[in-house]
């Protein structure tokens, strides 16, 4: 299988690696800046993955060779262009958001089907880092593009707004709060907050605070909890002290075998990427309803922008 990866930096690289480690060892970044098409054409599958406002022009060009595309998020970057793609998209086209793939998802999705610990009330994510800060970062694209979605909204709150979206049967608003507290020209700070059909939810990600990464979802009965690259359960709700109070129930841990967040986030981009081949080699459709909710998560990110 030949393998033709849009992109030539950092995400390109890591899909490559990726790629080569679960044995598609012919795979091809290809540089859109001074690349021609031409290369392309005898390829046999597509990973997108240059820079967001590519997206679109790339998803329509490759569309046309009806083969299979993996195509990084977001898919647009404005209303206008995602309408147009949602109306036209095949079902070759598979749009990543690979958090649904990470091992916090299914196990909240586990319980959310079996409700083992009653009804998801509740769900925060907190993903910071210093990145706003890095004198190297000053002239990225992630700070000097025109387009809002192009700042850390659009790269790293997309992905937990989708997440909501897929655990909780789609959404219903978002709201968000967002400053520039370092950047001084697009957001580098931003609460979301998210109105799905189970429960609500908030996310809060800055690229002007110290590293933090963690995903709580709040159950009647239960506490899951991604932090420290470990997921971890508290339970049960009634859990008492020696006066009879309420007391925080005992924490253990569901999976700890991660040495670190970026690990934690490797194995589910690599779960992501292993779940969309699988699809290729049976030649199977992309779910038309994993689609759908990639095209909601976007619109209505962009809408609340």
């Amino acid at each position: 299988m030949k393998i033709a990866i849009i992109g030539y930096k950092n995400h390109a690289l890591r899909l490559k690696d990726i790629l080569t480690d679960l044995g598609y060892t012919d795979a091809l970044a290809y540089n859109h800046k001074k690349d021609t098409e031409d290369s392309l054409q005898d390829s046999d599958v597509f990973f997108i993955s240059s820079p967001n406002h590519t997206h679109v022009n790339w998803l329509f060009t490759l569309m046309q060779y009806d083969k299979y595309i993996y195509c990084e998020k977001p898919p647009a970057t404005n209303l206008e262009d995602l309408r147009k793609l949602r109306d036209r998209i095949n079902e070759k086209v598979y749009l990543n958001f690979n958090y649904r793939h990470s091992l916090f998802s299914k196990y909240v999705l586990k319980y959310i089907t079996n409700q083992k610990y009653g009804r998801l009330l509740y769900m925060n994510f907190i993903s910071t880092n210093g990145l706003a800060g890095k004198k190297s970062y000053q002239d990225n694209w992630r700070f000097l593009s025109e387009n809002i979605f192009s700042s850390i909204i659009g790269n790293v709150g997309i992905h937990y707004v989708d997440l909501v979206g897929y655990m909780c049967g789609g959404i219903k608003d978002i709201k968000i709060e967002a400053d520039a507290i370092i950047s001084g020209k697009l957001p580098d700070t931003a609460t979301i907050k998210v109105y799905s059909e189970i429960c609500n939810s908030e996310i809060f990600i800055s690229y002007a605070a110290p590293f933090k990464n963690q995903a709580t979802a709040v159950f009647e009965n239960a506490i899951i909890e991604f932090t420290d690259a470990c997921i971890s359960i508290q339970e049960p709700r009634d859990t008492f002290d020696i006066t009879g109070r309420f007391a925080p129930p005992q924490k253990r841990h569901l999976h700890q075998e991660f040495n670190n967040t970026k690990s934690y986030y490797d194995n589910s981009l690599s779960e992501s990427i292993k779940y969309f081949l699988d699809l290729v080699r049976s030649e199977s459709v992309i779910p038309r309803e994993g689609q759908i909710r990639s095209f909601e998560s976007c619109e209505k990110l962009l809408a609340a922008i």
